[in-house]
C-alpha cells in the first residue's frame, strides 16, 4: 500500500479515510469496486483539458490504482460522458484498467450482478435538489450485492448522507470512521 503516501498531501481530509478503507481492503482481499460518480476534474478556461482536482478527492484515480495493485475489477459510473471522458484521461498514461460506464447511477446498480466488495458512493454533488434521496437509492440497490465483508464509503458527509446512513445502519452496517468530507462502513 506504499503507493497511497504519494497522495497524502493532495488528499487532506479525505486521506484518513481512504488510508482505512485501502488497509482493510488489502487484509480482506476485496478484490470488486464500484465508485458512481468518477473523478471530473475541473477546468479553468474551457479551451484548456480539465485538470485534476485533488479538493474532489479523485477516487478514480485512487481506486484504479488499488486495484492494478491487487488484479481488481473497477467499475466507475457516471451519467455524465463528459467526466467519464475527463477521468479516463487522468489515468490513461498510467496503465491502469477500468470499465467506465456512462449511465444514471441507479440503472447502473440496479442491473448489478457481481459482489460488491468496496462502494463507493459520490454521484451528484451535495446541493443539488434531491442528492440525499438519490444517494439513499443507490445505497438500497448497492446493498443487495454487497459482500458481507466488504466497505461502503460514502462522500459529501451532511450534505447528501442523511438518509443513506441510517438505511446503512438498519442494515447492520456501522462507521468506522467519519471526517468532515466522508463515512466508511463496514458490518
Amino acid at each position: 500500500m506504499n503507493w497511497l503516501s504519494k497522495y497524502k498531501n493532495k488528499l487532506g481530509v479525505r486521506f484518513n479515510t481512504f488510508e482505512m478503507l485501502f488497509k482493510l481492503a488489502y487484509e480482506r482481499n476485496l478484490k470488486n469496486t464500484i465508485e458512481t460518480g468518477t473523478a471530473r476534474g475541473k477546468e479553468k478556461f474551457y479551451y484548456l483539458k480539465p485538470r485534476i482536482n485533488w479538493k474532489d478527492g479523485m477516487s478514480t484515480v485512487l481506486f484504479a490504482e488499488y486495484n492494478k495493485d491487487i488484479n481488481g475489477l473497477f467499475w466507475s459510473c457516471d451519467i455524465d460522458n463528459k467526466n467519464i471522458y475527463n477521468a479516463s484521461n487522468f489515468i490513461k498514461n498510467l496503465n491502469y484498467k477500468v470499465n467506465f460506464v456512462v449511465s444514471d447511477s441507479h440503472d447502473f446498480l440496479r442491473n448489478c450482478s457481481m459482489i460488491i466488495d468496496i462502494l463507493y458512493l459520490d454521484s451528484l454533488d451535495g446541493n443539488m435538489p434531491k442528492a440525499n434521496e438519490h444517494q439513499l437509492i443507490e445505497a438500497q440497490l448497492a446493498s443487495i450485492n454487497m459482500n458481507d465483508n466488504g466497505l461502503i464509503i460514502l462522500d459529501d458527509k451532511g450534505s447528501k448522507t442523511e438518509l443513506s446512513i441510517p438505511f446503512l445502519k438498519s442494515k447492520g452496517w456501522k462507521i468506522i470512521l467519519e471526517n468532515e468530507q466522508q463515512v466508511l462502513f463496514s458490518k
